[in-house]
């Protein structure tokens, strides 16, 4: 039984000065696991906080009998706060896709971001501090009812692909 477990030896005699002997080398090749792909990513919000000023008529000039100086409607918030942040952290790139819903009860009130989809590069060879990250940020439009305060008029959604 011993015998049948051997690894078995080749010999060769070389009989004369001079004389060679060779054999081929073999090689075979076994794949290593593959590295798992690591999703880590971080979403940092800004207070998505709007506030809308109804359009104003102007001024009334009496020697024109036209109005001056009106103002439209508009949507605004401080600065960044409709910026949302997307940081990766993860050991292949990534794309983030950004979305607004409105709400039920506003379905006048319409979001925009400035980039739809962001794509970024893997965190592979940085620095945790200089982690790849890309940004984009809403902008609502449409109407808002008269006496709404601190409503909730949409949703906003990330998607990492």
């Amino acid at each position: 039984m011993t015998g049948a477990m051997c690894t078995p030896v080749f010999a060769e005699t070389v009989t004369e000065n001079g004389g060679e002997s060779e054999t081929s080398v073999k090689g075979t090749y076994v794949a290593s696991e593959n590295t798992p792909t690591v999703y880590s990513v971080d979403v940092s919000w800004g207070s998505m906080e709007f506030t809308y000023t109804d359009a104003y008529i102007g001024d009334w000039d009496p020697t024109t009998h036209k109005y001056i100086n009106p103002v439209e409607a508009k949507w605004s918030c401080d600065t960044d706060a409709n910026k949302v942040t997307v940081t990766n952290h993860s050991n292949v790139s990534i794309t983030a896709d950004l979305s607004y819903s409105q709400s039920a009860d506003y379905k006048t009130v319409k979001g925009l971001f400035s980039e739809k989809q962001l794509t970024i590069p893997s965190a592979v060879g940085t620095a945790v501090s200089s982690a790849p990250n890309n940004s984009s940020k809403l902008n609502l439009s449409g109407d808002l009812s008269k006496g709404a305060k601190n409503v909730v008029v949409g949703t906003v959604t990330v998607s990492i692909k």
